[in-house]
């Protein structure tokens, strides 16, 4: 929850010191070489410890090509991690598709205000939709990031240990849907079937067709709805390493 807080960590052309190391000065660098900024460091390096350049025309030229590099590999970044989280998910939910049916004992892992989502032992996560706990009309509260019955006052929040069935799996979305053990299963919608309307004289002009739903035309909507199952937004942030900027520069913030 503190890394969520904070913004997403990005490459930056000025040294902005670190967060996390309580550190003025800070440069991102590994070895052996992972990454474009490490070698971006490593020429930089290169030039002013062993070909001893460091007039005024190399110092320029970096300058300028600097944020450049930052905001590419920024955004580089920013997909790989994109990449590499849709793979995952799309391989759990294959290794789930064979366990519909089956149940597991899970901790809930986030709360949202269409349901729980819920993290198995082998590090799978599923989504138990709001309307599928059954046994009370819930609220979600923000505050205390819970879901909160109406009736009994029961909660569900984060670190809850609950014990799940397997409902659905979706590869398409590359989502697993739990229900709760326990629970009444929610019963399968059924379409209401459309009144016969008999249209007079003041009935829809320029043969336009009349819709279904309120007075107004507007089409009826459910205000528990629920919402988007993708865990790529507030429920998974990316890579934010504390929410630190990481700067390919040794100058020390002399730019």
């Amino acid at each position: 929850m503190m890394l969520r807080s904070m913004a997403k960590a990005k490459y930056d052309d000025k040294c902005l010191g670190h967060f996390g190391l309580s550190t003025e000065y800070y440069t991102h660098f590994t070895s052996p070489i992972r990454r474009y900024p490490d070698l971006t460091v490593h020429r930089l390096l290169r030039k002013y410890l062993f070909e001893k350049k460091t007039d005024q025309k190399t110092q320029e030229f970096w300058k300028s090509k600097m944020p450049e590099i930052a905001k590419h590999t920024s955004e580089c970044e920013q997909r790989a991690v994109e990449a590499e989280r849709d793979t995952d998910d799309l391989k759990k939910a294959e290794f789930m598709q064979d366990k519909v049916g089956e149940t597991f004992s899970g901790v809930v892992s986030g709360v949202t205000n269409f349901g729980l989502f819920v993290e198995l032992s082998n590090t799978i996560e599923g989504l138990v939709h709001i309307s599928y706990l059954t046994d009370d009309y819930y609220h979600y509260s923000e505050e205390n990031m819970a879901l909160v019955g109406e009736r009994t006052g029961h909660l569900f929040r984060i670190g809850d240990e609950i014990e799940v069935r397997v409902l659905n799996v979706n590869l398409d979305e590359h989502a697993v849907d739990f229900e709760v053990v326990g629970m009444k299963p929610q019963k399968p919608r059924q379409r209401k079937s459309r009144p016969t309307i008999i249209q007079g004289k003041t009935g829809p002009q320029n043969g336009g067709k009349k819709r279904f739903g309120d007075r107004n035309g507007n089409k009826s909507t459910n205000s528990r709805g629920g919402g988007s199952r993708n865990r790529n937004g507030n429920r998974r942030g990316g890579n934010n390493h504390g929410g630190n900027n990481h700067s390919f520069s040794n100058n020390q913030g002399k730019n």
